[in-house]
């Protein structure tokens, strides 16, 4: 896994998801009346699937930089551990190289090269993985963004019906995640976080719904562990 050619093999899925999910996010952008140069901009800088499409709604209705700020820190926050255990070693090239490294992991990225022997890939293998499925979720956010430019002119403001895209997306993620891990709490939390959020309303109802689940998964995590280590404990004594 040292050439381009493997990386381009390794990475064509991941393209492929990108650009059929990127189409949506930019049709969504111009749902919500944004000017379809963002798509590419947001795209470059922010490339984050999740962030992009809830940034949309939260930009669209002017939100407060804060809130946007927080809600990117809750949503985004795991990239930061992907930075630690990424291998950053098999990258020797130039800062501005590795600095791109680290900006251009994902979820899937990070899942492509987690399943690799790290001391069989070069560091050119894995930046070239992410320049493409980076492109391609270029590629696919600017083509919804064009194409949803495009309908807009031929049936005005109904382009607005399109931002059922993004709670179709969500939808379907809240019902695949059910399907590989049913968990009822779980779900009875997101219910609940959903619920919180609906009752603050306004700029903080984001921040309160994540907040909220959050805090429950946190304590559904602590319990659950408290809850295992307890026959353990009765048993060793």
């Amino acid at each position: 896994m040292v050439s381009a050619r493997d990386a381009a093999r390794d990475a064509l899925p991941i393209m492929i998801g990108y650009i059929t999910l990127g189409l949506a996010a930019g049709l969504l952008l111009v749902a919500q009346g944004l000017a379809w140069w963002w798509a590419p901009v947001w795209s470059l800088v922010i490339y984050s699937g999740t962030m992009q499409m809830l940034l949309v709604p939260l930009a669209g209705t002017g939100q407060p930089l804060a809130a946007i700020a927080a809600s990117t820190l809750f949503v985004s926050g795991r990239h930061v551990f992907y930075g630690l255990g990424f291998p950053l070693n098999r990258v020797r090239d130039r800062p501005l190289t590795h600095l791109y490294a680290i900006h251009a992991i994902t979820d899937e990225v990070y899942a492509l090269l987690a399943s690799r022997d790290r001391a069989a890939m070069s560091g050119r293998y894995i930046v070239v993985v992410e320049a493409l499925s980076h492109s391609a979720w270029i590629t696919g956010t600017t083509a919804g963004a064009l194409a949803g430019t495009g309908l807009a002119s031929l049936i005005g403001e109904r382009v607005e019906l399109l931002g059922f895209v993004l709670t179709s997306l969500f939808v379907i993620l809240a019902i695949e995640n059910w399907k590989a891990h049913p968990d009822l709490a779980v779900l009875l939390s997101g219910f609940v976080a959903g619920g919180v959020g609906l009752l603050v309303g306004g700029s903080a109802a984001l921040l309160s719904a994540l907040g909220t689940l959050a805090a429950a998964l946190i304590t559904l995590y602590a319990w659950r562990v408290h809850a295992n280590r307890a026959p353990a404990s009765r048993g060793g004594s």
